[in-house]
């Protein structure tokens, strides 16, 4: 089966479930880059990865016109959300040819997002040529169908999905767990950009309430952006220095190593975050999660009481009464944790993700599409 995924840049969101693409497939697979990684995502770590299977198109016009014809011959084109892969699909649909597109919510504004000249032309396209074509939707946020529902689009051909970082194998789960938990003081960590609506005031203002209700803990914050001096000065006004800490920009293997000795992630975005990806990490380094319901991945990776907790997004409250429940009851804490390490390792890995891929794929090119009841590649459900 002839496999090729179109994406704006090739990057570590997609290297491990484009590997194990590969190797399915015997190779007969290809990545097509339609633009050169900006110098801005450069700066946040991303590194340019090097793969046999990658075409750069933005680098020679020639390589265009050669993954235009591969898109239209292959037997399944995998595309990432966007005006710009529409070229890429157009011709396949037309003849009837599997295509599925891989997107997070489009209506993170709500209505006004309906009237956006990206959206508009995608559903254009899609109610004028594709809706009877076989074009499915891989949704990488757990809202993204009800945003297709409320427009009339993909209706029946939302599949959860995601993004899927390789998880690092931990051998002894109950050794590392051991090690995690033999620190009284509870270790807590959050990583993402200081933007408004990643809401890294909502860590500081949990912390002063946790501290006046008299508990011992530390935050570590991980990232840097427009409000960190605003962080910075609500941690010295309130006098949290003991408790929250800025540890600034650092480099991917420092956060893994972060995650590694944190008991808790605490993942404070609102209805902006696509997927969030972070969540994955955390749970990949055995972290209890503490994740706002509105985060993209958070309904699909995070069954509440049961490998971390949910709470209302933007809601101090019902933030504070999860991280008391984690103080006082340890070894839910650690139980919970485990869980989540169990659920992206398995359910939720890369592996996984892959393999269910290629079989739908597979399934509906043979005329028997395969049915799953949970996790990557199960229907979406409304949210």
């Amino acid at each position: 089966m002839r496999i090729v995924f179109v994406s704006n840049y090739f990057n570590h969101h997609q290297v491990a479930i484009c590997d194990e693409l590969y190797q399915l497939s015997d190779g007969h697979f290809l990545f097509v880059e339609t633009e050169e990684m900006s110098d801005m995502r450069k700066k946040l770590g991303y590194s340019v990865l090097e793969r046999p299977y990658i075409m750069r198109v933005w680098a020679d016009p020639e390589m265009k016109t050669k993954a235009l014809d591969y898109c239209a011959k292959a037997d399944v084109l995998i595309a990432g959300g966007g005006s710009f892969v529409v070229e890429y699909e157009k011709e396949r649909l037309m003849k009837g040819k599997l295509t599925l597109e891989y997107a997070e919510r489009s209506l993170k504004k709500g209505w006004i997002n309906l009237f956006s000249p990206t959206n508009i032309k995608m559903q254009l396209y899609y109610h004028l040529f594709f809706y009877d074509k076989p074009f499915f939707k891989l949704c990488a946020s757990a809202f993204t169908a009800k945003d297709m529902y409320v427009q009339r689009a993909f209706v029946g051909r939302c599949y959860k999905y995601g993004y899927f970082p390789r998880t690092q194998e931990i051998s002894d789960i109950e050794k590392f767990m051991d090690a995690k938990y033999a620190e009284k003081r509870l270790r807590i960590v959050w990583c993402a950009r200081f933007l408004d609506w990643k809401h890294p005031e909502l860590v500081v203002r949990m912390a002063e309430q946790l501290v006046k209700l008299g508990y011992d803990f530390e935050v570590n914050m991980i990232g840097s952006g427009e409000l960190q001096d605003k962080i910075d000065f609500m941690i010295r006004q309130k006098h949290l220095f003991d408790h929250v800490h800025l540890l600034g920009s650092i480099p991917n293997r420092n956060v893994m190593e972060e995650m590694a000795r944190s008991q808790v992630f605490l993942f404070t975005s609102d209805r902006n975050e696509g997927w969030g990806v972070v969540l994955n990490e955390a749970m990949g380094q055995g972290c209890c999660p503490v994740v706002s319901n509105m985060v993209g991945a958070a309904p699909y990776l995070i069954d509440n009481k049961k490998n971390g907790l949910l709470f209302e997004s933007e809601n101090l409250d019902a933030l504070v009464e999860n991280m008391k429940y984690l103080l006082d009851h340890p070894d839910d804490c650690q139980q919970m944790a485990k869980q989540a390490y169990q659920s992206i390792s398995t359910l939720w890995s890369p592996q996984t993700a892959a393999k269910r891929l290629y079989e739908f794929c597979e399934s509906y090119l043979k005329g028997d599409m395969i049915n799953y009841a949970e996790g990557p590649m199960s229907v979406a459900q409304l949210l």
